[in-house]
């Protein structure tokens, strides 16, 4: 596993990789062969909860986590077991979707602070943001990190991090 940052942060950015099980046609083939994979490693609910984002964030630290609907419950489990506390949903509203019961046209940010919030920039901003799926699996909109650039200071990270972003620092098996 990459080592993880030993440096403080005010702002952590994570969207972690989920074990998602897949159902119906995206489970299985007519032939039985997996049908679809994720394009990434994922992890366990437990492995993510034993990552030691407590240790790299300073008090009044902003968390901004993405969940799937598929895994919510989680998302809350894991900001507790890193040491925060849940404030704020922010919806990214989907023009189009997939789903088995319904069709999912959401993703949601949980927002979370350690020990104490603080909003050192802007704040009363919009919890929806409506944005198109960008083409690869998974990548998150723009609009998502320039909503928090406008609300928390820094020093900032993504964990499990696609890119490097000026401005930012990165943590993740996919950042070269």
């Amino acid at each position: 596993m990459i080592p993880f940052p030993d440096k403080k942060y005010k702002v952590i950015y994570a969207d972690p990789p989920w074990q998602q099980g897949m159902m119906g046609k995206w489970k299985r083939a007519r032939d039985g062969r997996k049908r679809f994979e994720l394009p990434y490693q994922t992890m366990s609910i437990d492995e993510i909860k034993s990552l030691p984002v407590n240790d790299i964030s300073e008090e009044g630290c902003h968390l901004w986590i993405w969940t799937t609907n598929q895994f919510l419950k989680e998302g809350f489990d894991v900001i507790e077991s890193w040491g925060f506390k849940y404030l704020a949903p922010i919806h990214w509203i989907k023009p189009s979707g997939m789903g088995n019961w319904f069709i999912h046209r959401t993703q949601t940010l949980l927002f979370a602070y350690k020990k104490k919030c603080v909003f050192p920039k802007e704040r009363h901003k919009p919890n929806l943001i409506f944005a198109n799926v960008q083409n690869k699996h998974s990548r998150k909109p723009q609009e998502m990190r320039d909503l928090i650039e406008k609300v928390s200071g820094g020093p900032r990270i993504e964990l499990f991090a696609r890119q490097k972003v000026e401005g930012w620092d990165a943590w993740g098996d996919e950042v070269a």
